[in-house]
Formats: structure tokens, sequence, C-alpha cells
């Protein structure tokens, strides 16, 4: 099963200022975002059993 990522952005973290700072638009994306993609992986390398 192959890993999945995310894309690096296509903009700096400051670019969405002033609506959102890079001092929370960097973590969101590098802890938040990470953890999805973590848990999209450990489920995807589990067996899927059908009855």
């Amino acid at each position: 099963m192959p890993v999945r990522t995310f894309p690096g952005l296509p903009y700096d973290y400051a670019a969405r200022e002033p609506h959102i700072s890079a001092r929370i638009m960097k973590p969101h994306r590098d802890k938040h975002h990470a953890a999805h993609g973590a848990g999209a992986n450990a489920v995807a390398q589990k067996e899927v059993r059908t009855p």
C-alpha cells in the first residue's frame, strides 16, 4: 500500500495574513495535517477482511 503524503504548500505560511497568521498556520499545517496523514496511512496498512 502506498504511503500518503501531503504536498508542500504552493505559498508561504505568511501569505494568508492578516486573515490567518503564519504563527497559527505553520503548526496547524505541520502537526494537525500530519496527524491526519499518519492516521490515514495507519488505516491503509491494516488488512481489510470481508465476510
